[in-house]
């Protein structure tokens, strides 16, 4: 399994759990508090991902989670003072909005399997290649900041 790990870029596992949420739905016209939770829960997922991208942007290092050794510095500033993982939270916000909007049981199984994906494929995996490169630093930003949230 380790062969998958850092694979396959995390948009693509969003997407992909998003389809087969859409397969699972329940069918029913979705009500108005489940709209209100797609838009609010989006709303929070764009902040999330768009603030994270902007603190990459400004200290100049990659945003890919597939080429981590391309990494220049350590952004621990912003909304990475309250997750380590502030892009794939809002990937999982988008994602729990998407199953208030589609209601049933089974669209649960979507965010519940883009986290342990996440978790087990791309994040273990990058905390591993951040502790090498950036060491004692990134040891103590982990100390001081959950994976989630």
């Amino acid at each position: 399994m380790a062969s998958l790990e850092l694979r396959i870029p995390p948009p693509i596992v969003f997407l992909l759990c998003a389809s087969v949420m859409w397969w699972l739905r329940a069918g029913e016209v979705p009500a108005l508090w489940q709209r209100v939770l797609l838009v609010l829960l989006g709303m929070v997922g764009a902040m999330l991902g768009m603030a994270a991208l902007q603190r990459f942007h400004r200290h100049q290092t990659t945003v890919s989670p597939i080429h981590l050794h391309k990494s220049r510095h350590l952004v621990t500033c912003g909304v990475y003072r309250i997750s380590r993982n502030p892009m794939y939270l809002g990937l999982f916000c988008w994602l729990v909005g998407w199953a208030c909007y589609l209601g049933g049981g089974g669209v649960w199984l979507g965010p519940v399997s883009l986290i342990a994906w996440l978790t087990r494929f791309q994040i273990i995996p990058e905390e591993q290649r951040l502790k090498a490169r950036f060491g004692d630093e990134y040891i103590r930003y982990c100390q001081q900041v959950r994976r989630w949230c």
